[in-house]
């Protein structure tokens, strides 16, 4: 037991952080934004709750998934996205809008708003994130100017435009979004959303009525022929700017065959003489919401989930899942897991290596647990294997080398196992964060990858190359500094380093090659081609030679010990190049679009590789030890 224990306090510890994380999550209030947050809508061609919608929105607009609330508190995501859709006036007023190109806020005349910090630290560390937000109220009256200067930036290619064009886009593009969704349950011209329902409905006979006298050239009723022509276009302007599908419909063996806007209860009333059931559960939330009516909006959103269950009950139990893994954020957790089992490694090369060393290995893997349940919470919601985007392989490849890595750890027991797996899963997760800025991360496949099979088999096994290329690469990098900048290294070390980076390449050789060859058959499925030398196979290709170059270079003897290190370390500049680099060329059947920032964290990510690279070619006179 006393061999476990220090593991033991380490996963407390984390454990402890995970359900503090998760309570966070429910604000505090009477309103039950919870509840209301798990509601189903349909967007980017799936079914979600409202939370994914408030998270990945406010993320786009803020990039962060919550707000600063009224208490100074972070605030759900949630909290900000009922405010915009049932009370907009509050909404206007939260700064979060994030502008930190100072040329776009000079052009819309922004006020420069003091820092919360102290002259020291704004010397040290700058103005502070609050510096760059701002509220919609701020930006309303330059948003003509926003229009204008966008378009002229729009005109050009990507690559062409400036910094400040791209920031001018980017703004254009969210103020889009937060429009949109501010009119997606209700256009708010009148302040009931009941009473205007009760309205519609009386008034939806002799509003027919006219039009069809008008048209067959009858005599009408002027009044109810103009009353008929208003409402229509104020609903035809509120069906242009909504943007959630809200309302599912059933066809005749009652299965859900579209969801519509809720715009399109005007087309009920005209047609059925009133709204849905749905549509009222709306109505009655959005007024209690208005009224600041806590118990009426809970009572409403118990009867809007009873109408949504009424048409498929299995819509809200699958928003119900995603809900739940959005609230558990199980990969912030794990990547938070990996930072505290890095600085146990890094503790235990000073002190207590062997108490420290067995702690990281207990958060390795107990991240690694809570890595592989986020991956299967993906699995489930979306129905497809589990890397189906980017940011969905940058998940996958920490995953495979964690894995790779503690596997390492269970055989040699020397700390690197732990070393490289908190590196690789905690750089992997952080990739895969700014990847989800760009918006959901779950939305439905294009139709050439809309393939289970083929996700299963060809993306899983490559992506699992790419896991052992890199692992092996961050095991040589470890290798060159641990043995440049001290003298923890010595030759039995070396040889113990030299068989991990031989087994792990091996690895990395064999899936890369049949995840290669398993892509050309599903090119060949899909395209009608093996190969074509596309930019993205020409990189998997890159993968195979490279490793195959590192095992002939050992079976050879043209390298020893430190060539065979440098030479996996070049493998995460030939991985990195093939896994994003090929995406960025903005050529080929697998290009994604070329994203500058992006760029130039693969450039420095490659640099930092030659730089090591470098140092350890400096003759090992010059080493801290001496590996022989």
């Amino acid at each position: 037991m006393k061999k476990r224990l220090p593991a033991i306090i380490a996963i407390s510890v984390l454990l402890l952080y995970f359900a503090s994380n998760y309570r966070k999550q429910s604000p505090k209030t009477e309103i039950d934004y919870a509840a209301f947050g798990k509601t189903s809508i349909h967007l980017n061609g799936r079914i979600q709750p409202l939370d994914s919608v408030a998270r990945n929105a406010l993320l786009g607009i803020r990039y962060k998934r919550t707000f600063i609330g009224d208490d100074g508190k972070k605030t759900p995501a949630i909290v900000w996205l009922t405010e915009l859709m049932m009370r907009p006036d509050l909404a206007h007023e939260r700064p979060v809008f994030r502008i930190q190109d100072e040329d776009v806020q000079a052009l819309l005349k922004l006020p420069k708003k003091p820092s919360s910090r102290s002259k020291v630290m704004i010397a040290l560390l700058g103005q502070g994130s609050e510096h760059f937000y701002f509220s919609f109220n701020e930006i309303g009256p330059s948003l003509k100017v926003i229009s204008e200067q966008a378009q002229k930036a729009s005109e050009l290619e990507d690559a062409q435009r400036s910094r400040f064009q791209k920031a001018v886009i980017q703004l254009a593009r969210a103020l889009s979004n937060y429009s949109a969704l501010s009119q997606s349950l209700h256009h708010g011209q009148v302040a009931s959303f009941r009473q205007e329902l009760e309205d519609l409905e009386n008034f939806a006979p002799a509003g027919v009525d006219a039009v069809n006298r008008r048209q067959l050239g009858e005599e009408y009723d002027e009044n109810s022929f103009n009353q008929m022509m208003s409402i229509g276009f104020l609903y035809q302007g509120f069906e242009q700017s909504s943007k959630l599908l809200t309302l599912p419909s059933v066809d005749a063996n009652e299965d859900i065959n579209e969801w519509n806007k809720t715009s399109t209860l005007l087309r009920q009333v005209l047609q059925e003489g009133q709204a849905s059931e749905i549509v009222h559960s709306y109505a009655k939330v959005v007024d209690a919401y208005r009224n600041e009516n806590a118990t009426a909006f809970n009572e409403g959103v118990r009867a809007l989930h009873a109408d949504l269950n009424a048409v498929d009950p299995s819509i809200l139990p699958h928003a119900g899942v995603e809900q739940l893994f959005n609230f558990l954020e199980p990969f912030y957790i794990a990547a938070a897991g990996y930072v505290m089992a890095f600085l146990a490694v890094v503790l235990s090369w000073v002190r207590w290596p062997k108490i420290l060393n067995q702690a990281a290995f207990g958060l390795i893997c107990a991240c690694a647990i809570i890595h592989t349940a986020g991956i299967l919470f993906r699995i489930y919601i979306i129905g497809y294997a589990p890397v189906i985007n980017l940011y969905s392989s940058a998940i996958f490849v920490g995953w495979g080398a964690v894995f790779l890595a503690i596997a390492l750890e269970w055989l040699f027991k020397n700390s690197i196992g732990n070393a490289t797996a908190a590196i690789i899963g905690f750089s992997t997760l952080l990739v895969a964060h700014h990847l989800s800025a760009s918006g959901d991360t779950l939305e439905m496949l294009r139709a050439v990858l809309d393939n289970n099979f083929w996700l299963a088999t060809h993306v899983i096994i490559i992506t699992l190359g790419y896991s052992a290329t890199f692992l092996a690469g961050f095991i040589g990098f470890i290798f060159i500094l641990m043995s440049v900048f001290s003298n923890r290294v010595d030759k039995k070390t070396a040889r113990t380093f030299g068989s991990m980076v031989y087994g792990i390449v091996c690895f990395a050789t064999l899936f890369s090659f049949v995840g290669t060859i398993l892509g050309g058959i599903w090119a060949d499925q899909s395209w009608g081609r093996f190969w074509g030398w596309d930019p993205k196979e020409n990189g998997a290709l890159l993968i195979v030679v490279w490793n195959a170059i590192i095992l002939h270079c050992k079976w050879a003897g043209f390298a020893r010990t430190r060539g065979i290190m440098i030479l996996a370390i070049f493998g995460n500049v030939v991985c990195s190049w093939s896994w994003f680099g090929t995406n960025m060329l903005g050529i080929g059947l697998h290009a994604y679009g070329f994203m500058d920032e992006a760029f130039t964290y693969l450039v420095g990510f490659m640099a930092v590789q030659v730089l090591v690279m470098a140092i350890g070619s400096f003759p090992t006179r010059f080493w801290k030890s001496q590996i022989g």
